[in-house]
C-alpha cells in the first residue's frame, strides 16, 4: 500500500493550527467535561477527531476510521479493528489533563493499522511543530530525518525510563514501585505521545506501560520498532494493537528489556 504520508502531515498540521492551538490556555468552562473519574475531554479532543475522521477515509479509498472519543461513546466500534480493511486510529488529544491545565506536553496521535498490523504511525508535536513518524519497515523519522536508538546496554543505574505504575493491578504494582529508586531517572509525564518521541531519540532507554489502549500506543510502538526498539508485552510475545492483551515494555535491546523486566515484573514469566 502506498501510504500517503505528506496528505497525512497536512491534516494533522491544519487540525493543529486552526482547532488545537486555539483552544490552548483558552478553553471555557464549557469546553471540558469529564467522561469518568480523572478522565477529562475537551472541545478541542473533540472537534479535532471530528475534523480528522471527515477527512483520514478519503485518503485511502475503503479505509474505515477509530477516534477515541467515538469508541467512548460506542465501544462496538471497535470491531472495525478485526476487518482486512485499512483503519484509521485517531488519538485527537493524548495528554488532555496536561492541555486542559495549560500544560505543553500533549500531542495529536494517528496510525494507520490493517490485518491486525500497524503499517503507519504519525505524532505531532503542536506546541514545537515536530513530527515523528514511521512506516513498517521503512523505520521512524522526525521530519525528514532517520530515528535510530543507541542499542548499547547500560546498567539499571544509569537507565533513563518511563514506569506507568497507576494500572497495574495490586498483584504486580507493589514490587514495581519498590524498585523504582534502582533506576537513574523515572520520567513522570503521562503522555505516550510525549513518551514515544523521547525513546526513539534516545532521551529515554526504555518505557513500561500496563494499559494500552490502541489509541494510545499503536502509533508509538510503531515508531520505536522502526527506530531499532525491543518491544513486548511484559511475558515476552509480540505486541499486537489489535488484541485485548495487557502490559507493554519497550527497551533499547532485548538485555535491557529482560533486565528491566526482571526487575519491575519478575513474577510474570517470559515466555519462549
Amino acid at each position: 500500500m502506498n501510504i500517503p504520508h505528506a496528505q497525512v502531515e497536512a491534516l494533522l498540521r491544519e487540525a493543529a493550527t486552526q482547532i488545537v492551538m486555539p483552544f490552548w490556555r483558552n478553553l471555557g468552562r464549557d469546553d471540558v467535561t469529564e467522561k469518568s473519574a480523572g478522565d477529562v475531554t475537551t472541545s478541542a479532543d473533540t472537534r479535532c477527531e471530528a475534523f480528522l475522521s471527515s477527512r483520514l477515509p478519503g485518503l485511502i479509498e475503503g479505509s474505515l476510521v477509530l477516534g477515541e472519543e467515538s469508541v467512548y461513546d460506542d465501544p462496538d466500534l471497535l470491531a472495525a479493528l478485526q476487518t482486512d480493511a485499512p483503519v484509521w486510529v485517531i488519538d485527537p488529544l493524548d495528554g488532555t489533563k496536561y492541555f486542559a491545565a495549560g500544560q505543553p506536553e500533549f500531542a495529536i496521535m494517528v496510525c494507520l493499522i490493517q490485518s491486525g498490523l500497524t503499517i503507519g504511525a504519525w505524532i505531532l508535536n503542536p506546541i514545537d511543530g515536530q513530527l515523528t513518524s514511521a512506516e513498517r519497515g521503512c523505520g521512524a523519522f522526525q521530519g525528514d530525518r532517520p530515528l535510530t536508538v543507541d542499542p548499547s546496554s547500560v546498567p539499571l543505574d544509569r537507565m533513563r525510563g518511563v514506569v506507568a505504575t497507576w494500572y497495574l493491578p495490586d498483584s504486580l504494582r507493589p514490587t514495581a514501585e519498590a524498585v523504582l529508586g534502582s533506576f537513574l531517572y523515572i520520567e513522570r509525564t503521562r503522555c505516550a505521545g510525549y513518551n514515544y518521541p523521547s525513546f526513539a531519540k534516545n532521551e529515554l532507554h526504555f518505557l513500561f506501560f500496563y494499559r494500552t489502549l490502541v489509541w494510545d500506543h499503536a502509533p508509538g510502538a510503531l515508531i520505536a520498532q522502526e527506530a531499532g526498539g525491543f518491544v513486548r508485552r511484559l511475558d515476552g510475545r509480540e505486541y499486537s494493537p489489535v488484541d485485548d492483551r495487557k502490559g507493554l515494555l519497550c527497551a533499547t535491546n532485548p538485555e535491557m528489556w529482560l533486565s528491566i523486566q526482571r526487575t519491575l515484573v519478575p513474577s510474570v514469566s517470559v515466555v519462549g
